[in-house]
């Protein structure tokens, strides 16, 4: 082979080696460079199936979320309407076993007649106590738990401005108080301790839910009643009733004349009245039922105090 012919074979050998590394270079380069664009792509894709997952389960958790809601109210106006049928069927039993006394003489020339008001203390609490002493009226308030966690200066309201407070259950729910005697003394105990604890006074003043004559309670009434008294408390029950206890509320006029028509009827007169979120009109009333009854020939209006003839509808057999 003459040195022009072997130089050209070294000169293209030469090239096609050079065009071999370009190509492995080529493919060293772009083999993971397609690599990490694959994977990008899947990553995106995975990304967005994700994503599509994500909304449908956050769909699905507010479409849960919403029938969760739902349920709750409907279970809440299920036991309020549950509650407010126990009321108005306690309230009628109650008035069943109220004795109107024969119009007479009023011993001592006195009639005495105790607001009182259950259920509460409420957003409406602080609006009847403004009234209270517009008219300089002591009154009694038969107080549960249920605003014990977020608003006990409510409790110690009431006491400071010179009220009577009594005990009304800490829930008053009829289904937990009444299970058993175990169960109500818990529950008594309970808001015993509470207002001992918050307002500084241990209340000696008792009211049954549904008053002492209810006919929801599982356990005999006699034996609650006998449990109270042995505690040293005194039950009070009432015998002239707004009408403010339904589930239908009822006009401040009607709540009036319901309280002004029956005082009459009783030389010792206790009012049962309601404070509660939902007993706004039973607010507008009093002005008028506190005008009526100081308009009353000798007629006071006072709290009950350890002094105060009780009223029950149903007195203890071990004091009868």
């Amino acid at each position: 082979m003459s040195d022009i012919s072997h130089a050209e074979y070294r000169r293209r050998r030469v090239k096609r080696l050079k065009r071999m590394i370009l190509g492995a270079i080529f493919i060293l380069i772009t083999l993971p460079l397609a690599c990490s664009i694959w994977l990008l792509c899947e990553m995106h894709a995975k990304e967005n199936e994700l994503a599509e997952i994500t909304a449908q389960y956050e769909a699905q958790l507010q479409i849960t979320d919403e029938l969760q809601q739902k349920l709750d109210e409907q279970t809440a106006e299920a036991e309020a309407k549950y509650e407010d049928l126990l009321a108005q069927m306690t309230e009628q039993s109650a008035q069943e076993n109220i004795e109107v006394e024969e119009p007479g003489e009023v011993p001592d020339g006195i009639r005495r007649v105790y607001l009182t008001f259950d259920d509460g203390p409420s957003v409406y609490t602080e609006q009847i106590l403004e009234i209270l002493d517009e008219y300089n009226v002591k009154a009694t308030f038969f107080v549960t738990g249920l605003e014990a966690e977020t608003n006990p200066e409510r409790y110690r309201e009431i006491v400071e401005r010179g009220h009577s407070i009594g005990m009304h259950s800490y829930t008053h729910k009829y289904s937990e108080i009444y299970k058993n005697k175990e169960s109500f003394i818990k529950d008594y105990i309970k808001i015993r301790d509470y207002l001992t604890e918050t307002v500084g006074v241990t209340p000696t003043i008792y009211r049954f839910p549904g008053g002492s004559s209810n006919t929801v309670s599982q356990t005999d009434m006699d034996e609650l009643c006998e449990y109270i008294e042995s505690e040293g408390v005194r039950y009070f029950d009432w015998n002239v009733s707004s009408g403010d206890a339904t589930r239908y509320e009822l006009t401040p006029e009607k709540i009036t004349a319901n309280c002004l028509n029956s005082v009459g009827n009783f030389n010792t007169a206790v009012i049962l009245l309601h404070d509660t979120g939902s007993k706004y009109s039973t607010v507008q009333a009093l002005p008028a039922i506190i005008e009526g009854l100081q308009e009353m020939d000798d007629t006071q209006i006072l709290p009950i105090t350890d002094d105060t003839d009780v009223i029950q509808h149903r007195k203890n057999k071990e004091t009868e």
